[in-house]
C-alpha cells in the first residue's frame, strides 16, 4: 500500500511532470534537415533520460521506498545525479556545437558511470554493511565529474563565443545566452543533489521541487531552439576551418574588394554578418574570416565595430546637433547601451567623455 507522505507525494508529482515533458520532447516534431541530426539525437537522449528518471521516481513511490530508507535514497540520488550531469552537459554543448555529440564521446562518459553505479547497487543489495565506504568513494568521483563537466562546457562555450564574434557584428550571443545560464543552473542542481543527501527530508523535498521546475524550463527552451537555429546555424553547425576561398580569387583581389567595401561604408548596416559580406565579395565565410584575422588582427565583430566607432567619432566631431543615441543608430548600433560599451572598448572612454573632451555642442545625452 502506498503511503502518501509529503516525501512520497512530492516524488510522485515530480515523476509525473518529468514524464510528461519527456514525452513532449519525443513527440514535438524536428525538421528532417541533415544539419539538425545531432540535435534530434540529443532531444531523444534528453527525452529518454527524463522518462528513465520519471520511472525511477515512480518505482520509488510504488515500491514504498520512504526517505527513511537511507541507503537506497543515497544510492539512487547519486546515480541519478551522475547521469543527469552527463545529460545536461552533452545536451547543452550540442546546442552551441552540433557536431560535438558523437557515440564515442557519449559512451566514453557513460561506461564509467555505469561501472560505479553497478558497484554501488551491488554493495547496497548484497553487502549493505560495506555501503558507506563505497558511497563516499562514488561521491568523490561525482564531484570530480562535476568539475570536469563545468570545465568542458566553459571551454566549448568560449569557442562558441569566438566563432560568434568571427561571424556576426552585433550581440548575437544574447540569443543563446540562456544555454550558459541553464548550464549554470544545472551545475547548481548537481551541487544541490550532493547537499540534499545530508539534510532533512523537508530540504530534500524542496530540492525535488527545484529540479523539477528546472527540468521544465530546460525542456521548453530546448524545444524552442528550433526558432533560433537558422540564425546561428553558421557558428554551431560547422567549425571554421580551412583556408581556401573556394573560387580561385586571389588574396589581392580580396584585399581590394574589402577596401572598396569599407570605403562605401557598408559596415553601417546593423544586420551585416560574415556570411552576407562573403557573398557580396564572392568568397566563403571561413576564408574571409581568416583574412580579416590575419590582415587586421581582429575578429569580425571587433573589426566591424572599429569602423563603426571611427564613424561615430567623426559624427560627434562634425555633427554636434546629433544625440549619442542618434549617432549610434546612424553607425549601425541601434542599442544605446551597446553603443556606449563598444565606444568605450575601442576608444578607452565613454562617448560622453569623448564629446566633452572635444568641447563640442550637443543635445542632452541619456543612456
Amino acid at each position: 500500500m502506498i503511503h502518501y507522505s509529503p516525501y512520497m507525494l512530492t516524488t510522485l508529482l515530480s515523476a509525473v511532470v518529468i514524464l510528461i515533458i519527456g514525452v513532449c520532447l519525443l513527440v514535438v516534431a524536428v525538421p528532417r534537415e541533415g544539419e539538425l541530426k545531432n540535435y534530434r539525437i540529443a532531444r531523444r537522449f534528453l527525452a529518454g533520460a527524463y522518462i528513465v528518471l520519471s520511472a525511477v521516481g515512480l518505482w520509488e513511490v510504488l515500491g514504498g521506498i520512504e526517505s527513511e530508507d537511507r541507503l537506497a535514497v543515497l544510492a539512487f540520488t547519486l546515480i541519478a545525479a551522475s547521469f543527469q550531469a552527463l545529460l545536461f552537459t552533452f545536451c547543452s554543448i550540442t546546442l552551441i556545437n552540433l557536431p560535438y555529440m558523437t557515440a564515442r564521446r557519449v559512451w566514453s562518459n557513460v561506461i564509467p558511470i555505469l561501472a560505479v553505479s553497478g558497484v554501488s547497487l551491488a554493495v547496497l543489495f548484497v553487502a549493505p554493511e560495506y555501503f558507506y565506504p563505497v558511497f563516499y568513494m562514488a561521491l568523490l568521483l561525482y564531484c570530480l565529474q562535476l568539475f570536469y563537466y563545468i570545465a568542458l562546457f566553459a571551454r566549448e562555450y568560449c569557442r562558441y563565443r569566438r566563432r560568434l564574434d568571427n561571424f556576426f557584428s552585433g550581440n548575437e550571443y544574447r540569443r543563446m545566452i540562456w544555454v550558459r545560464n541553464a548550464f549554470c543552473m544545472a551545475a547548481c542542481v548537481g551541487v544541490m543533489a550532493i547537499v540534499s543527501l545530508f539534510v532533512s527530508t523537508e530540504v530534500y523535498i524542496a530540492f525535488t521541487v527545484a529540479y523539477t521546475v528546472f527540468y521544465v524550463y530546460f525542456s521548453v527552451k530546448y524545444i524552442n531552439y528550433l526558432t533560433l537555429f537558422h540564425r546561428i546555424a553558421p557558428v554551431v553547425v560547422l567549425p571554421q576551418n580551412g583556408t581556401s576561398n573556394g573560387n580561385g580569387i586571389s588574396e589581392e583581389h580580396i584585399r581590394q574588394a574589402v577596401g572598396g567595401w569599407i570605403g562605401s561604408k557598408k559596415f553601417l548596416d546593423p544586420d551585416i554578418s560574415l556570411e552576407s559580406l562573403a557573398k557580396e565579395l564572392n568568397t566563403n565565410p571561413t576564408y574571409l574570416s581568416r583574412y580579416i584575422n590575419t590582415a587586421y588582427g581582429q575578429n569580425f565583430r571587433s573589426w566591424i565595430n572599429s569602423f563603426r566607432i571611427a564613424e561615430a567619432q567623426r559624427l560627434i566631431t562634425e555633427e554636434g546637433n546629433l544625440s549619442l543615441a542618434e549617432i549610434g543608430q546612424r553607425v549601425g548600433i541601434p542599442s544605446t547601451s551597446t553603443f556606449y560599451r563598444q565606444f568605450a572598448a575601442v576608444t578607452g572612454m565613454a562617448p560622453t567623455e569623448y564629446r566633452k573632451k572635444l568641447g563640442c555642442g550637443f543635445k542632452a545625452d541619456k543612456l
